[in-house]
């Protein structure tokens, strides 16, 4: 009787252990491994902006807790959203999107406390770069007189428009400015990956004066698209230069046309050149939209992709609301809750896929009165506590 006690014991004691076992880390080698993440964008600096050190980091820990409770292994972070950092840079003055005044000082490195609190949380962190855009009005007034590009601002390294302030892809500059910010941000943060995304060129305007200067061998779509070429090509081997296993990426428009058509943005060159480790198209389309349907758009984006890692951007902002440009789909946002959820499902079944990231922080987090972004929230989150 005491052995049979005694074996009982011991199996309850073993039973115990294995259900208690340490549950092992997700590979990031294995080829099962799915990142699965959220964009943060400088809208959801809203929070931090005019906050103390320790009232910033009491937000950042929160919105880490957020994203890894919701079942989320990733962030992009958006670092410099208008030529500017949300970390103490030499090339760059703080971001008005978190201090008051641009080059204000920074209460707290923003980058740094997300990379720490992220990866007591086994979070990656991708930097997010705007490498043209300066502003999204035209007040110069406000641009801080000690920045790097202030004395451009009368010169064709910049242009100002209606919409915005912008640098000039075809500068050699300009480029050479853009690259030392970025190995400035690569040397001095432990970022798992930096990303560029959809914004290139901003008109057609921006760099004639530049072109006239040229010997005009090549027309002039050409020589944009070569600008752009440059753009990635540079970055890339200076990402690469301070540390081989940092990513390079890019988001762009999930419109291939648009992307060759208006942004000068050759995908399908892109992805054979060697000079991208990952792509994430911005599929921001549903099933049923009339012009760029999601799973033909996929498709496509899987057959001009041969060999570099694909993930897709999704729309979360979408739910609950007309989409104007899907034509006869356009109520297909206000009809479904589960849209992205079957996105995801669909995704993964794609060559070369290893993740999504959804488009952006609040909507994913903060409390809405719409009901159909609630409900689309609570089936994603049902997926991914499924999945783990």
């Amino acid at each position: 009787m005491k052995k049979v006690l005694f074996l009982c014991l011991c199996l309850i004691i073993i039973l115990f252990g294995l259900d208690n076992k340490p549950k092992e880390k997700a590979n990031e080698k294995s080829p099962l491994f799915e990142e699965k993440g959220v964009f943060i964008s400088y809208i959801d600096y809203s929070t931090l902006k005019g906050k103390n050190k320790n009232e910033m980091q009491i937000v950042i820990s929160q919105m880490i807790n957020n994203i890894s409770y919701f079942g989320l292994n990733t962030i992009i972070l958006q670092t410099s959203p208008f030529s500017d950092a949300i970390y103490p840079s030499e090339i760059y003055k703080s971001s008005h999107t978190v201090v008051h005044e641009e080059g204000d000082p920074l209460p707290l490195d923003i980058l740094k406390y997300f990379i720490e609190k992220a990866k007591e949380k086994d979070i990656a962190v991708y930097a997010w770069i705007n490498p043209y855009r300066i502003r999204n009005d035209n007040n110069i007034g406000d641009i801080n007189k000690n920045t790097y590009y202030y004395k451009w601002l009368k010169t064709d390294n910049i242009e100002i428009t209606d919409k915005g302030i912008f640098l000039n892809p075809a500068s050699s500059e300009v480029l050479e400015y853009i690259t030392k910010g970025l190995k400035e941000l690569c040397q001095n943060y432990d970022i798992k990956g930096v990303i560029y995304d959809d914004y290139y060129y901003p008109n057609d305007t921006i760099d004639l004066k530049t072109y006239e200067k040229t010997n005009k061998k090549k027309n002039l779509k050409q020589y944009r698209i070569d600008n752009i070429n440059k753009l990635i090509e540079s970055s890339y081997d200076t990402v690469k230069g301070v540390n081989k296993d940092i990513k390079f990426g890019l988001s762009p428009s999930g419109n291939i046309e648009y992307n060759l058509d208006r942004e000068y943005l050759d995908v399908k060159n892109v992805l054979k050149s060697n000079k991208i480790d990952m792509i994430i198209p911005q599929l921001y389309y549903g099933f049923s939209n009339q012009n760029k349907p999601y799973i033909n758009t996929l498709n496509n984006w899987e057959e001009l992709n041969k060999n570099t890692d694909l993930y897709v951007a999704l729309s979360l902002y979408k739910s609950g609301m007309i989409d104007s440009y899907a034509g006869s789909g356009e109520n297909e946002w206000l009809l479904n809750t589960d849209i992205l959820k079957k996105q995801i499902i669909v995704s993964r079944n794609v060559n070369n896929y290893k993740g999504f990231f959804i488009f952006r922080y609040e909507y994913l987090f903060d409390i809405h009165d719409n009901h159909n972004l609630n409900k689309e929230v609570d089936n994603l989150k049902k997926l991914l506590n499924n999945s783990k």
